[in-house]
């Protein structure tokens, strides 16, 4: 990795304004490692701006309040300027154009150097990537880069920053590549400032009202297959509707049905206006990226998504089952 790092501080000695950018629907790793490297490319005197496609999750607004990220779909026009016009792009926690959404086009046609961070499996669609999926987060990737050209770059709220992203992505320390690397670079951050016991408060103690019911609604919708072992979770249009919440507030779903006493597989199905989002989970050695391959997508051993453009939530459910009774007897 220590070349790779390397070969990206030649190409920031060349780049003054740059991009950041991340996959729809962002998580704290994205929204984590977007600021830190923000604030890190800012100290270094860059031109930066963080461009996304979906707002940021009311639970992660408490990183970003300056309001530093813009949206693309708010001001297409400036926005496409902005990418049309940088030196570089950076592509942070996705390896696929198509994570970014309505950027897509924009990304792909401007003549900036793409760089992607990333630590998902996916193919090398850029100028250079900088991936290793035994990494659990983006944001460890991202400390190490920042350490390896200085650790005096890690700020109290680069520190909270990376921290938020770690702890989101391991599933606050419990998810499969958590190890004692991890463990001894939360211990620095915390010493560099970031408070493990804010950020973990204001991150998943501070739930609204319209999401908790949406829950309720989620944990009615359950069906159980394959003798309990797997489950699915169904979020509709009518329920956003019904309870003034969004997509952004099934964050967390997909590990809450993994909680459930002997289910080894959780599929949550998400309809949005023009597909239908599935994540999926698994426990043990059960490879649920392979399957989630099938409805174009793609992700970790133990956790993936997807994405149907079937227009009905019972024929995607219908299919989930058929491809997985076929998966399970390969």
């Amino acid at each position: 990795m220590k070349n790779k790092y390397n070969e990206l501080k030649k190409i920031l000695n060349k780049s003054k304004r740059i991009v950041l950018t991340t996959h729809l629907i962002p998580d704290g790793d994205a929204i984590g490692s977007e600021l830190a490297v923000y604030r890190y490319l800012k100290d270094k005197g860059k031109d930066v701006t963080i461009i996304n496609h979906s707002v940021t999750p009311d639970n992660l607004i408490f990183l970003d309040k300056k309001n530093i990220i813009r949206y693309f779909r708010e001001d297409i026009e400036n926005c496409t300027k902005i990418i049309k016009k940088a030196d570089l792009i950076l592509i942070l926690d996705t390896n696929e154009y198509s994570r970014v959404k309505s950027m897509e086009k924009a990304v792909r046609e401007s003549a900036a150097i793409k760089v992607c961070i990333d630590h998902h499996l996916g193919k090398n669609q850029f100028d250079l990537l900088i991936s290793d999926t035994n990494y659990p987060a983006t944001s460890q990737i991202l400390y190490e880069w920042i350490c390896n050209d200085n650790p005096k770059y890690i700020t109290p709220f680069i520190a909270k920053c990376l921290y938020a992203g770690i702890m989101t992505d391991t599933g606050s320390f419990r998810y499969p590549r958590t190890n004692e690397k991890t463990l001894e670079i939360c211990a620095d951050l915390i010493r560099k400032g970031a408070d493990p016991v804010k950020i973990y408060d204001d991150i998943y103690c501070n739930i609204a009202k319209g999401k908790v019911k949406l829950l309720a609604r989620f944990i009615e919708s359950f069906s159980f297959h394959f003798d309990d072992t797997v489950i699915i979770g169904v979020v509709t249009q009518k329920d956003f509707e019904e309870f003034h919440s969004d997509v952004q507030d099934v964050e967390g779903f997909s590990s809450f049905i993994m909680n459930i006493k002997n289910i080894k597989v959780g599929m949550v199905l998400v309809e949005l206006r023009d597909s239908i989002k599935i994540s999926f989970r698994s426990k043990g050695n059960i490879h649920i990226n392979e399957f989630a391959k099938i409805f174009n997508g793609g992700g970790h051993k133990n956790a993936a998504g997807g994405t149907s453009f079937d227009k009905s939530i019972d024929t995607v459910k219908r299919k989930l089952l058929e491809k997985y009774r076929q998966f399970q007897s390969l």
